[in-house]
């Protein structure tokens, strides 16, 4: 299945007005666009919703096999790849993206080539070309949005760039030739699909390796100051991927799109000085480790509910929030004393600071039935303070 995810812009309006004369439609049409109402907006004007809906009913979209951008762009995508669509429509934060999309969703299923897409609507909160600023917001927005629809399986992603903002569209493509996801639109006045082709690129990922902290504190606040010690280039470089308001750096939108696909190489964890100490005995523990706790950020992420998360220890009741992880890698059993705490960044996407106090491998869980436990239990003293533990980067695939 593919997920072709597409943005919504007013085609489906403009289209109707350039065959159609209806006062109605036209009056409401040209009250949304010019008082540039936002989509929540959309919910103070039935009436002229109304007015715009009654107009695109069904014989109206089954007379116009091409009534939007969107639809005409999808068909002919449907036609040029033999697979089951799961679309996804992004409306900007305006009353008429909004409008559109929700006018789309409930007539698509009339065209034979898409009736039996699965299909989903999403907000792109802030994106709107009247303020400079919240556009910012939204580009960051729409991102977002994408990398999480992608969930890191970008061989399944489609990106339809044919409806919605054409200031978007330099930002899809980078973001499309950086994960080396397909980029198709159709050219208004044709029916030619064109394909974006993939262009090799070198990105100095590095950069985000080696100031990978400096890169998630901006997720968790604003940050005053670049990092210490940095050459001219480094500067220039990290200067690129960000903007600057009120005295704070953020991640502009391209710097975003860079540090999500960074993020998908890599896992992000603090671990205590035990732990240091515990798993540089050997590398075959080292292994194990990393192996283990990649495994538990993911059960975290897909079942959280997973009872393994949280093996019940007899007479060790009282963690201070630490939890303990059951599991087994290479044939041996792990036991993982760790903590989550959730945060959300401020582009609003939720993200897991993981912390790992304590840990037990093999011979250390079975030599003894309550060894281990008696040793997580004394840790505990050592292990509370978590702005005392390392942080750690690992490395999981190639950019």
């Amino acid at each position: 299945m593919k997920k072709v995810i597409t943005p919504v812009g007013t085609s489906l309006f403009e289209n109707y007005l350039k065959d159609e004369e209806n006062s109605n439609f036209l009056n409401a049409y040209v009250f949304l666009k010019e008082n540039k109402l936002s989509a929540e907006d959309l919910n103070n004007e039935k009436g002229r919703r109304r007015n715009i809906e009654n107009c695109l009913d069904d014989n109206y979209f089954k007379n116009n096999p091409n009534a939007s951008a969107e639809i005409k762009s999808l068909r002919k995508l449907k036609q040029e790849i033999d697979e089951e669509f799961e679309i996804y429509f992004l409306y900007s934060d305006t009353a008429l993206s909004r409008l559109s999309a929700e006018i789309l969703k409930g007539k698509i299923c009339l065209y034979n080539e898409l009736e039996a897409s699965k299909l989903e609507i999403k907000k792109i909160g802030n994106l709107q070309v009247w303020n400079r600023e919240d556009f910012n917001v939204g580009m960051v927005n729409l991102i977002n949005t994408i990398y999480k629809i992608a969930e890191g399986y970008w061989d399944n992603v489609i990106i339809n760039i044919t409806g919605g903002y054409k200031a978007t569209i330099p930002y899809l493509t980078i973001l499309g030739q950086v994960n080396r996801c397909p980029i198709y639109y159709i050219f208004e006045d044709t029916d030619s699909l064109i394909k974006i082709p993939y262009i090799p690129i070198d990105i100095k990922w590095d950069i985000f390796e080696k100031h990978n902290i400096f890169f998630r504190e901006l997720e968790k606040k604003g940050i005053k100051e670049l990092p210490k010690g940095l050459t001219d280039e480094e500067r220039n470089d990290i200067s690129s991927l960000l903007e600057r308001a009120d005295d704070f750096y953020s991640l502009n939108p391209l710097g975003m799109i860079l540090w999500e696909k960074f993020k998908e190489t890599v896992e992000m964890f603090y671990i205590s000085d035990i732990v240091k100490n515990y798993i540089n005995e050997n590398n075959q523990k080292k292994t194990i480790f990393e192996k283990s706790i990649i495994e538990l950020k993911r059960r975290l992420n897909s079942n959280p509910n997973d009872p393994d998360l949280d093996h019940r220890i007899a007479g060790f009741d009282n963690r201070e929030g630490f939890k303990c992880f059951k599991h087994k890698e290479n044939n041996l059993q792990v036991r993982v004393l760790y903590k989550v705490e959730e945060w959300e960044t401020t582009y609003r996407s939720s993200e897991l600071d993981i912390y790992i106090g304590n840990v037990a491998i093999g011979g250390d869980v079975h030599n003894v039935e309550t060894e281990y436990v008696e040793k997580f239990k004394n840790s505990m003293d050592k292990i509370a303070d978590l702005s005392k533990y390392s942080y750690e980067i690992l490395k999981t695939k190639e950019v």
